[in-house]
């Protein structure tokens, strides 16, 4: 009696196509699952740097708000006219003193003022980076010298405005310099001498009401002179702020800020 055959038509093996499509299927979910993955912290490595970013952009934003609330012009300069303050501001950059400093070393020689610049420019790598130029010592070359470095990178755009409060409007740029320092203050000190004889004049019983009236016309020679002397020589009263930060994929992020100056005439007693 022969042997029967295998009944090869009820193998529970699988055909070599279906081995294929089980192996494609395989390598499209690995694809699959790799690309949710590499999606995954690309997006994470996106947010992490736009976070960064962020909080490099508020620590900015603070800095600069309390050093330029704190800028100032000064009329004192001594002879030889070593010492020579500026506030130069444009579109992009400013560059201002400041009494904002706060020295950390003992033994420094350092005061409690500064120069400072502020710009928009490119760090090493290229990219769009906001620069902070420092002078530590007030000298007789505003504007000029100091140390560098960045601040802030990604920045796509840096706009300052000031605003001017005689004119009830806002400026693209505010420029200040005092070479006559030393003249001006010594027409400050007579004006100073001359408002206290119009008080003195006020203030005597004897005159009457002439001596009020007096005193009334000498107010207004000594406004006037005074109006004269420190014509254009005064800082914004506000400085406006904006940022406009740009992450990998070019998309923009803006903060505006303002901030108040403290005192806007020229310190001169």
């Amino acid at each position: 009696m022969k042997p029967s055959r295998p009944d090869l038509g009820s193998s529970t093996g699988m055909t070599l196509l279906e081995v294929m499509v089980a192996v494609a299927l395989l390598a499209l979910m690995g694809v699959l699952v790799y690309s949710s993955l590499v999606i995954t912290i690309q997006s994470q490595q996106r947010a992490e740097l736009l976070q960064e970013r962020y909080h490099g952009a508020r620590v900015f934003l603070h800095r600069i708000k309390r050093e330029l609330s704190m800028s100032y012009l000064s009329l004192h300069q001594a002879e030889d006219q070593r010492t020579q303050t500026l506030f130069d501001g444009s579109n992009d950059q400013v560059i201002f003193n400041t009494s904002a400093y706060e020295p950390i070393r003992r033994d420094a020689h350092e005061s409690d003022q500064l120069e400072l610049e502020y710009r928009l420019d490119r760090d090493e790598e290229g990219e769009p980076a906001i620069i902070r130029r420092v002078k530590y010592h007030v000298d007789d070359r505003p504007g000029k010298g100091g140390e560098e470095e960045v601040v802030l990178s990604g920045v796509a755009e840096f706009e300052l405005s000031y605003y001017d409060k005689g004119k009830e409007d806002w400026r693209d740029d505010w420029e200040v310099t005092i070479e006559d320092a030393q003249e001006k203050r010594a027409i400050m000190k007579e004006i100073e001498k001359a408002r206290e004889a119009a008080e003195s004049v006020r203030n005597d019983d004897a005159s009457g009401i002439a001596g009020i009236a007096a005193a009334e016309g000498m107010d207004k020679m000594i406004d006037k002179a005074e109006g004269e002397v420190l014509e254009d020589i005064f800082l914004p009263n506000r400085v406006r702020i904006r940022l406009v930060l740009v992450d990998d994929e070019d998309q923009e992020y803006l903060l505006e800020t303002q901030t108040e100056i403290r005192v806007t005439d020229p310190l001169w007693y």
